[in-house]
């Protein structure tokens, strides 16, 4: 009884570590927009790690812009063809549940073409 009284115990206090050790990245530290120089996004995610469990937020006026996970293909060629998910509120948190590379654009106009896309690298905790 004790034993599994200890177990259950640090299973609650990791998972409260791993609760409060999240963490918010707002996407370019500031607004999802059309950046001010063209490799703003590449080098703002080239400056942060990012783990599972933190979320991405990416804050936009809703109607002007929206954010979209895409492949790697589709994000090359500024393209949503066959989206993994959609937002079109803004801000958009988006949360990290999985390791690997995530690419998002904006599909409004041409404003991907402009700059508006990022991947991010998701590192296990």
């Amino acid at each position: 009884m004790r034993m599994g009284r200890t177990l259950l115990g640090a299973a609650l206090a990791a998972s409260l570590l791993l609760a409060v050790a999240a963490e918010d990245h707002v996407v370019g530290g500031s607004a999802w927009r059309i950046p001010t120089s063209p490799g703003l996004y590449r080098a703002w995610a080239d400056n942060r790690t990012v783990y599972v469990g933190d979320n991405l937020v990416f804050r936009f006026e809703t109607g002007f812009y929206d954010v979209v996970q895409v492949g790697r293909w589709e994000f090359e060629e500024c393209a949503a063809a066959d989206p993994y998910q959609l937002h079109r509120t803004g801000p958009a948190v988006i949360p990290l549940d999985h390791k690997g590379v995530r690419f998002y654009v904006c599909t409004v106009g041409n404003y991907c073409s402009l700059g508006v896309k990022i991947y991010v690298v998701v590192q296990p905790r």
